[in-house]
């Protein structure tokens, strides 16, 4: 770049920046399910990828931030589960009936899933539909809902009817306050990996809370529903009073919404079983 000798550009100088500075193109807006505030500069590994993270689902361009940021409409659904568990054990509802039909929806999900993945139209179809449950990664990769039914019927079919119950509360309710509060607040506390100490917080405290409400209130309330072998823990049979199992019932729900290895709608329902089974083996009289 050439000065003049009182260190003014000159006006050659000038003339080159203008011209670069005009051919530098503004970038097109897209309506990739991208989160505000993130890179719009994505890489697709395929045309089908970029296809299908481009496609414009109604839910995430009026909603964006409700839908991306907040994940209300994923929350709410994660959250309503719980509530549809109980409403179904208070009903006299059995484990037997329930788990034939997820198994029926896992199937069926997963099958349509598995060609969703494979053919791109059906896939932007798919997106623009349920693209409001959905999170930008499983655009191309298997939805959650896969993996929250897996969870489920593993737990079901494998467990108790009490360790069932404790799974589901957790991730339901437990899984959803760690996501709240730690996409709130987890800037203000350490991080270990990709979980902040307010998330693994609020799943502590959460978790405690749901298995305090399901022994200390659903399960004497409505023990006409419960067979001989449907209740793996209760305080006349135990160690620990029901305080103490609460306590380390917190702790179970956090650890397991911490250990960050695969999908959480998986490794959440299946962790905290194991676990508590394991706890109300070592404290059974």
């Amino acid at each position: 770049m050439k000065m003049s000798e009182r260190g003014e550009l000159s006006e050659e100088a000038l003339s080159g920046a203008s011209s670069g500075a005009s051919s530098i193109s503004t970038p097109e807006p897209t309506d990739k399910l991208t989160p505000p505030g993130a890179s719009d500069t994505k890489v697709f590994k395929s045309p089908s990828e970029a296809s299908i993270a481009a496609a414009q689902i109604p839910s995430h361009r009026r909603f964006g931030k409700l839908v991306h940021k907040h994940e209300v409409p994923r929350k709410v659904f994660h959250v309503s589960i719980g509530f549809l568990t109980l409403a179904l054990y208070v009903n006299g509802i059995q484990f037997s009936q329930v788990t034939p039909v997820l198994t029926a929806l896992l199937v069926s999900i997963g099958s349509v899933d598995f060609f969703r993945l494979r053919h791109s139209g059906f896939n932007k179809l798919y997106c623009k539909v349920v693209g409001f449950l959905m999170r930008e990664k499983e655009v191309n990769t298997v939805n959650g809902v896969v993996w929250y039914l897996l969870g489920l019927v593993i737990v079901f079919a494998l467990f108790p009817k009490d360790i069932s119950l404790v799974a589901v509360l957790l991730l339901s309710w437990a899984d959803t306050a760690a996501s709240t509060i730690g996409r709130a607040y987890g800037y203000l506390t350490p991080k270990i990996g990709s979980k902040s100490l307010a998330g693994t917080g609020a799943a502590y405290v959460t978790s405690a809370i749901s298995i305090w409400v399901l022994y200390a209130y659903f399960l004497p309330t409505y023990s006409q529903f419960n067979g001989p072998n449907d209740i793996t823990w209760s305080p006349d049979h135990s160690k620990v009073s029901l305080l103490q199992f609460t306590l380390v019932g917190g702790a179970i729900g956090a650890v397991s919404e911490a250990i960050d290895v695969f999908d959480d709608n998986l490794t959440i329902p299946v962790l905290s079983a194991c676990f508590t089974w394991v706890f109300c083996q070592l404290v059974r009289v």
